[in-house]
């Protein structure tokens, strides 16, 4: 590199960076390589050697140059009303009756995927263009994906009027947005309420982990099974015992599981999911799609319990639609959704992650430091050793111990204490 051409920096700090991919993309020279550094997630690095200054990495930033102005037009409780169906996604299904529309007219479906790689399950943006793919971009998937070319491809698709669907998390649709520059007639982007994002890394070590405990080699996973119906944390995966005889579906309880846990407790997200910018109604999508937690407090009149036509057993989506384009798609798929207004506020009084970002994890540091000296086996020790099986012996106690006697242990413990 000549010393006269501009150094670019692509962030200050780490919670500065997102790693959308769009820097990545958009690189003229390819100079730009997405690299795992000793937390685990990826941040991306300049080749010098090759870069030529332009600043076009700078500009494509979404996170940090790019103010989101969108306010809800409207917002609803869904669900898809094809019963069976609907048990294939992680709530109301309603991702899926967006996709199969698309898939109809010949478009292509991005979402996230668990690829099977060199043996293992690695979460990878694709893009599917048939009905018997579906299934691999159905139901959460709580670890940051790589987008790798996806933008590159979908703005080949879109020049060449190819109708695409595109659905992430909203820094990913942030970003799709950016690398592409202007509006595209026939782009529609679905952003997901987010809680944050662990990295493939700990995913990767999680999943070695279960396979050494139930003997096998995990050829699918699933982070939210319906098996309970919908609400419970239950993740499931399905093992091809070391015989290769046999296929067995093995159910992982959130108390038994370390990585549901630290995801839940926000133990492990990148640092720029505990300052995230997109924690608001000014979304990234054409609409935001979500579970509605604490419908059954917001609107009683409308679950079947209750002699309404949404069903807690099945699950039941919020839709928060941001764009008249999403408002049109709505209604044009009305025939396979049930819905019913509601409003942001109530949605987010259960999804906290539409008024703030998730808090940093109070055992975050101690996990990261366990991870650069050990590994993910490391981190798992600790985090069952030291939280789950403390957090069960509490369930224990206040569930089997009168209020009245925990109350003087308590007092008698602090007596000790001093």
């Amino acid at each position: 590199m000549k010393d006269d051409r501009l150094v670019i920096k692509l962030f200050e700090n780490k919670q500065d960076c997102c790693a959308c991919g769009a820097c990545y993309n958009i690189c003229p020279k390819n100079a730009i390589e997405m690299i795992i550094d000793e937390y685990g997630f990826k941040y991306p690095k300049i080749d010098y050697n090759k870069c030529i200054g332009c600043g076009a990495c700078k500009k494509v930033c979404a996170f940090q140059n790019i103010i989101e102005k969108n306010e809800p037009l409207q917002v609803v409780a869904a669900a898809r009303k094809d019963e069976n169906k609907i048990m294939k996604s992680a709530s109301g299904g309603i991702f899926a009756v967006f996709a199969e529309y698309f898939l109809s007219i010949g478009g292509i479906v991005y979402g996230a995927a668990l690829v099977n790689e060199n043996d293992t399950l690695v979460p990878k943006h694709i893009g599917i263009n048939s009905l018997e793919n579906l299934d691999k971009l159905l139901g959460s998937k709580y670890v940051q994906s790589d987008i790798g070319n996806v933008y590159k491809e979908i703005r080949t698709l879109l020049n060449d009027k190819k109708q695409i669907l595109f659905s992430g998390t909203p820094c990913q649709v942030a970003g799709l947005k950016a690398f592409l520059g202007k509006e595209y007639d026939n782009l529609f982007t679905i952003d997901i309420i987010c809680h944050g994002v662990p990295n493939a890394e700990f995913f990767k070590g999680y999943l070695e982990i279960l396979e050494k405990k139930f003997n096998g080699k995990i050829l699918d996973f699933k982070f939210r099974d319906k098996k309970d119906g919908w609400g419970p944390y239950i993740l499931s995966a399905d093992i091809l015992k070391q015989n290769k005889l046999q296929k067995e579906r093995k159910y992982i309880y959130l108390d038994e599981s370390t990585y549901a846990s630290m995801f839940l407790y926000t133990d492990i997200l990148r640092l720029n999911c505990y300052k995230c910018k997109y924690t608001n109604k000014h979304r990234t999508g054409d609409i935001t799609i979500g579970d509605y937690w604490g419908i059954e407090k917001e609107h009683p009149e409308l679950l079947k319990v209750n002699g309404g036509l949404l069903d807690t057993k099945k699950g039941i989506s919020a839709i928060i639609i941001n764009t008249e384009k999403g408002k049109l798609r709505v209604e044009k798929l009305g025939k396979d959704i049930i819905y019913f207004a509601t409003t942001y506020e109530k949605v987010a009084n259960m999804n906290i992650q539409l008024k703030e970002p998730s808090k940093y994890g109070k055992y975050r540091n101690e996990i990261m430091d366990l991870y650069k000296t050990g590994g993910f086996n490391k981190v798992d020790k600790y985090y069952y050793n030291e939280v789950l099986k403390k957090f069960a012996i509490k369930i224990v106690i206040k569930k089997y111990i009168p209020k009245s006697l925990l109350g003087k242990m308590k007092y008698i413990y602090r007596l000790i204490k001093k």
